[in-house]
């Protein structure tokens, strides 16, 4: 499969912290599909003590979960050694200029809008490959580069 030039994100780690399992799920089946290994949480606590554990290249992070939010959990995974340098996306039906500036503030790399399509997610990991801390271009029509 190839989306915008690009058939496979092999190897890299992706942490899907998502609360809605159905949303998780369908991310989760499309990013093997182009080589990611895939965690999935539904939650702050879990994906704080997963990502110690799994090491992922990148986090797509909900903004709204239950319990530790998704900027708690951004802020944290940067405390964190393991996880100092992972590629934060936050991801949110909140467009408004207010979350896009928390969401920069806590850490994220970049900022999705949901729903988010196939395209623009592909676009959002492709330059990582599977290093961690690479950027990627702010171009898409559907993401932010916050950095």
């Amino acid at each position: 499969m190839t989306v915008g030039g690009t058939t496979s994100l092999a190897g890299m780690r992706v942490l899907i912290v998502e609360d809605h399992i159905d949303s998780a799920t369908g991310l989760g089946r499309l990013l093997r599909l182009f080589g990611c290994e895939v965690a999935i949480v539904a939650n702050g606590r879990d994906a704080l003590r997963t990502a110690t554990q799994f090491a992922p290249h990148a986090a797509l992070i909900d903004l709204t979960l239950p319990g530790l939010d998704g900027f708690d959990v951004a802020r944290q995974l940067r405390a964190l050694t393991a996880t100092r340098n992972c590629h934060l996306i936050a991801m949110t039906g909140w467009t408004a200029e207010d979350y896009i500036d928390r969401a920069r503030a806590a850490g994220f790399d970049a900022h999705l809008e949901k729903p988010i399509p196939s395209e623009t997610l592909i676009h959002a990991l492709s330059p990582i490959g599977a290093t961690s801390g690479t950027s990627w271009p702010s171009d898409h029509p559907d993401s932010i580069e916050l950095r």
